[in-house]
């Protein structure tokens, strides 16, 4: 019988005892790859709150200054006048009375056979003075010394007066009429050459042409004050207001604050701010597990825990959002005034007409209210995302105390850096688990070796000693 030294373990026990390391290895690297994966889902929850807190603070910077949504309305009461209003229009009723509109000065010729007919002979030119002090030459060649000519050559030239041709029984007459109504667009005429017939003067001395329409100012009292204006349109009458006169008469303007783009504004923040809350309360809600029995069989379900369940200052972000409606009060109103309510379940709605009653009653002290509403709720907003999320009312000044970066991008970059570390770890504890496999391995296959050399040994001593047996 030949001597043999038997391999220490077989193939299928180096790779158990291999296998085991390797596990035993791999749990602590496993426990940081679960914390890596759960940091990872609390990062994307945070994003979710950030996502819906930006939101909610584009809704809050439309209602931060409510007069800025709130336009001013002139509505007008007869056919007089119109009106249109400006955000710095005074409020208020005002009584247009004893309207009298601008007119334009208008002269006419004597009667000619026709358009073609000839004014005078050879050239001339047409002189135009005007109440203003200022004048104008236009010239007539000789080509153009017709009724249609002239009347094609003043306008030609664009000088403050436009002319045209009224045809009579009798033939026609040449019209000339100033471009623009009131006192200071009244003209004279002095004709030279062949318009040497054509002239006036409001004097009446040597003219040729007949006055059918003096150029008058537009004049009404506003409230009982005598007002003279130059132009029937586009009349500065009060700060904030224009108006145009289209009628002579009497009119009513009365000038108020509408509260619609505020109320639309109000119900957008409500809904952004409803959406807010659900993200906040869906990633830090906690649900019981349930079991059930039925005639089909029994059931149960487990118990489920939002990604940001035990984080106090985000539970706290939903209850804080609330407080900013509930505890908002201020010149006699309250947020159920402005038609703010709160369910049991911490939803928020807002009623409209609740809205339009209170906002008729007192727009000033509804302005200051929700003033007062966007500042606390945007403060919340800023404590949270920083100042990258602070709204002009969360200021409140130019140089506000909001911090540069919220709670929630703080904890955001805490788990971030949790992970860095935590993946750096794992890195470390890879690089040193897979050394020690492969020492193990390393030496298995030593001692493989010194186990087949020993073998090896004995076999040629047994041949040579003539032990061995074949």
């Amino acid at each position: 019988m030949s001597a043999t030294i038997s391999s220490l373990f077989s193939s299928a026990e180096v790779k158990t005892i291999i296998s085991q390391l390797e596990s035993r290895l791999q749990a602590p690297i496993s426990v940081e790859q679960a914390q890596t994966k759960m940091d990872q889902v609390q990062i994307s929850a945070i994003g979710k709150i950030q996502g819906a807190l930006t939101s909610l603070n584009g809704a809050l910077s439309a209602i931060a200054n409510p007069g800025s949504i709130n336009p001013m309305v002139a509505n007008v009461v007869g056919t007089a006048v119109t009106a249109t209003a400006a955000a710095s229009a005074p409020a208020g009723s005002y009584a247009l009375t004893n309207i009298k509109l601008a007119k334009t000065q208008s002269l006419y010729s004597s009667i000619y056979a026709s358009a073609s007919a000839k004014v005078g002979s050879g050239s001339g030119a047409m002189t135009i003075k005007f109440s203003n002090g200022s004048s104008a030459t236009i010239a007539i060649p000789s080509a153009d010394n017709t009724v249609n000519g002239v009347v094609a050559a003043i306008d030609a030239a664009n000088k403050g007066v436009t002319a045209s041709i009224i045809n009579t029984a009798s033939g026609v007459e040449l019209s000339l009429q100033s471009s623009t109504p009131g006192a200071q667009n009244a003209f004279s005429v002095s004709g030279t050459g062949s318009v040497s017939g054509l002239s006036y003067t409001s004097s009446g001395t040597g003219s040729t042409l007949t006055l059918a329409q003096a150029a008058r100012n537009a004049s009404l009292d506003l409230n009982g004050q005598a007002i003279t204006e130059t132009s029937n349109s586009n009349i500065q009458l009060l700060k904030g207001l224009t108006v145009g006169l289209t009628a002579s008469g009497s009119a009513t303007v009365a000038i108020s604050q509408t509260g619609g783009g505020l109320s639309s504004a109000l119900s957008t923040f409500a809904t952004q701010l409803n959406s807010a809350i659900s993200v906040v309360a869906k990633q830090t809600a906690y649900t019981a597990g349930k079991s059930s029995s039925s005639a089909n069989g029994s059931g149960s379900s487990k118990a489920q825990a939002g990604p940001l369940l035990g984080d106090v200052q985000i539970q706290q972000l939903r209850q804080s959002l609330l407080s900013g409606i509930s505890s908002a009060a201020g010149s006699g109103l309250s947020a159920n005034a402005l038609g703010f309510t709160i369910s049991s379940g911490g939803q928020v709605s807002f009623d409209s007409s609740t809205f339009s009653t209170a906002y008729a009653a007192n727009p000033s002290a509804v302005d200051k209210l929700v003033q007062s509403i966007a500042k606390t709720v945007g403060s919340v907003v800023s404590g949270a995302v920083g100042a990258a999320g602070a709204t002009p009312a969360a200021s409140g000044s130019s140089t506000p105390t909001v911090p540069a970066t919220g709670f929630i991008q703080s904890a955001s970059a805490d788990l971030q850096a949790t992970i860095k570390s935590l993946d750096q770890g794992i890195a470390q504890q890879q690089q040193i688990a897979a050394a020690q496999v492969g020492l193990l391995e390393q030496q298995f296959a030593a001692a493989e070796a010194a186990t087949s050399g020993a073998n090896s040994t004995l076999a040629y001593i047994g041949a040579v000693l003539g032990t061995s047996k074949p």
